[in-house]
């Protein structure tokens, strides 16, 4: 799965320049000089100034005229009149009201902003909290072009250029920023984010520190130097950065969510679900988190809760940027919970969301295989083998799904083209040689078979050993049968087949000890059985000692019996090995001091069954 790291981004926290509210308290000899209309007039300004910090503009207006009108001479009333109609976009009259104030006292006015500057700002600052960005960013450049000294416009314009996707101009905003204003470490900070926006890591990393040496308490800073650290690999750096990051704000949720990250991309996934729960607890809609813990979850096999995040992430953020990778990863869970139509219903969204996305189109494929909706199934298989020619296993599938669907020759032609580009891909020869057989190319066959069957397929090995035994598409040959029905006894993991196997060879074995065979058949069964062995030979455990006689019987000067060399020894002596019966007799008796007692229950289980085949040793 990605694992994505959370960086403290753009924040278009700008405040309106030249707004100073005026305090009610007065000295003591402006008490005694003070009046019922001073008073009223005050009161008026403080409301005016309480309704424009909740944003109830036009009140907060009122009160500023009425204050104004109280007090003709009052040049604050008119300061703050100008910021509250600049902020509804009235640049005619926050111009008239700032221009009263510089007429009543000069002082009341920042000596260092052109007021049709100032304007600007202000309202371009209006504009973006209104999400007008495009239009704050003109207002900006406007102010810049009266006052081109004015560093806040170039501040605003810097991240509103990186909120706008646009981090090569934002880098530029910064520069001019920090020209005029070279000791501003929120600069930095935003220089650094403009930096990482365009993947220049280690200038981020040099303005970043410049504004901690600037001003080191920036809980922000500390966090994103932590994340670069956790994108380097850099785990326990990244967890100590955004630890001290956290000692200065505890409830910096990117903070908390990255030391999630760290903890769960260095393998510590349990220690990762505090951070990430707390990263939650501070923001119920940080998608991320969720999918994350999903993850952690899932990886111990609690699908259910895994599940249950992911759909409650859905729930909070349908659209959510990491929707697909949700959609997705529910699937996955329904799947393992064998609900395969709700599955399929997921990755019917993936597709749709990521029609580009072939694992989508190969889970939808593998998803519809399972609800036997054959059809559908080859159309999304076909879908992401478009996407991803070279993905063997979704030729295969396609053969699987066209062969249910009983279009033959179509499931030839993708089993074909699932070995052409994956020759060891065992299982797509066994099925190739199986609807081959079923098109009554027997001939065509046998090679696909024999090809599954080298490559260890148990399936195909016995297939073959029925195919040799009836000379079906083959020369009969007992020999060969019975080599590949020992092998598909130690290679496939199905009991029948394992069981068919044991039990062809049992017959051999009773037809030569009760003489059933003619003579020529006779010899073709210990030939059989001496192709076993020269098997069993290349197979030979370790720790044992061989030396080899003229009937190509193996003498064991010692042999150690651990499990595997037990079940070895077993398989010679089913085999027809002398050599091996007179070691389990001996085994049997006497055991093996520290190793074996006698009366191995293996081998007593071993002597029943040749016993009854009628083998003469087993029955003494």
């Amino acid at each position: 799965m990605t694992v994505w790291a959370a960086m403290l981004g753009v924040s278009l926290s700008l405040g309106l320049l030249v707004v100073y509210p005026c305090s009610a308290e007065v000295t003591g000899a402006a008490q005694a000089d003070s009046s019922p209309v001073q008073d009223s007039a005050e009161a008026h300004l403080q409301l005016g100034i309480d309704f424009f910090l909740t944003n109830e503009l036009d009140v907060a207006i009122d009160e500023f005229r009425e204050t104004a009108r109280q007090r003709p001479g009052y040049a604050e009333a008119y300061h703050n009149l100008g910021v509250a109609l600049a902020k509804t976009g009235d640049l005619t009259g926050a111009i008239a009201a700032w221009s009263q104030a510089e007429r009543l006292d000069v002082h009341t006015a920042s000596l260092r902003y052109h007021l049709s500057a100032l304007v600007s700002y202000n309202y371009g600052i209006s504009l973006v909290r209104d999400g007008r960005l495009a239009q704050a960013l003109a207002q900006w450049r406007a102010a810049l072009r009266l006052q081109p000294d004015f560093f806040e416009a170039h501040y605003a314009l810097g991240l509103g250029y990186l909120a706008a996707g646009d981090p090569v101009q934002a880098v530029a905003h910064f520069q001019a920023t920090l020209h005029d204003a070279s000791k501003w470490a929120h600069a930095y900070e935003a220089l650094g984010l403009a930096y990482y926006a365009s993947h220049e890591n280690t200038l981020a990393e040099q303005a970043w520190r410049r504004a901690l040496d600037l001003e080191p308490e920036l809980p922000k800073v500390h966090a994103n130097l932590g994340l670069l650290r956790l994108q380097e690999g850099n785990y326990q750096d990244a967890i100590g950065h955004s630890r001290q990051a956290l000692t200065l704000q505890p409830d910096l949720v990117p903070a908390h969510y990255n030391i999630g990250v760290a903890m769960f991309a260095k393998g510590d996934e349990s220690a990762s679900v505090p951070s990430l729960e707390k990263a939650l607890s501070l923001d119920p809609r940080l998608t991320s988190a969720r999918l994350l813990l999903g993850v952690v979850w899932s990886r111990q096999g609690n699908w259910a809760q895994a599940a249950s995040l992911w759909r409650e992430a859905l729930r909070r953020d349908p659209f959510a940027k990491d929707g697909v990778w949700l959609h997705y990863n529910l699937g996955v869970a329904m799947a393992a919970m064998g609900l395969i139509e709700e599955a399929a219903v997921e990755f019917d969204v993936v597709t749709g969301q990521r029609p580009e996305w072939a694992l989508g189109w190969s889970q939808l494929g593998s998803a519809l295989l399972a609800t036997r909706q054959w059809e559908k199934a080859v159309a999304a298989l076909e879908s992401a083998a478009r996407l991803q020619p070279a993905w063997a296993h979704l030729h295969f599938a396609i053969g699987k799904a066209q062969a249910e669907a009983g279009n033959l020759s179509q499931a030839v032609a993708a089993f074909q083209r699932a070995v052409e580009v994956e020759p060891q891909l065992v299982d797509a020869w066994y099925h190739l040689g199986v609807v081959l057989r079923a098109q009554n190319r027997t001939g065509e066959a046998v090679e696909p078979l024999r090809l599954a069957a080298e490559g260890g397929s148990g399936e195909a090995q016995s297939l073959l050993a029925s195919m040799y035994a009836n000379g079906s598409g083959v020369d009969r040959n007992i020999p060969l049968a019975m080599l590949w029905w020992f092998r598909s006894g130690r290679a496939t993991m199905s009991d029948s087949l394992t069981q068919t196997a044991r039990e062809q060879l049992s017959q051999f074995r009773r037809g030569l000890h009760r003489h059933l065979f003619s003579a020529s058949d006779r010899q073709e069964v210990l030939s059989g059985f001496g192709l076993i062995r020269e098997d069993l030979h290349r197979l030979a455990p370790p720790h044992r000692v061989s030396t080899q006689v003229a009937n190509d019987e193996g003498n064991w000067d010692h042999l150690t019996p651990s499990e595997p060399v037990m079940a070895w020894v077993i398989d010679q002596a089913l085999a027809g090995d002398q050599s091996a019966q007179h070691t389990l007799h001996d085994w049997y008796v006497n055991g093996e001091r520290g190793r074996l007692v006698p009366a191995d229950p293996q081998i007593r289980n071993y002597f029943l069954q040749t016993a009854k085949e009628g083998n003469p040793f087993s029955c003494q």
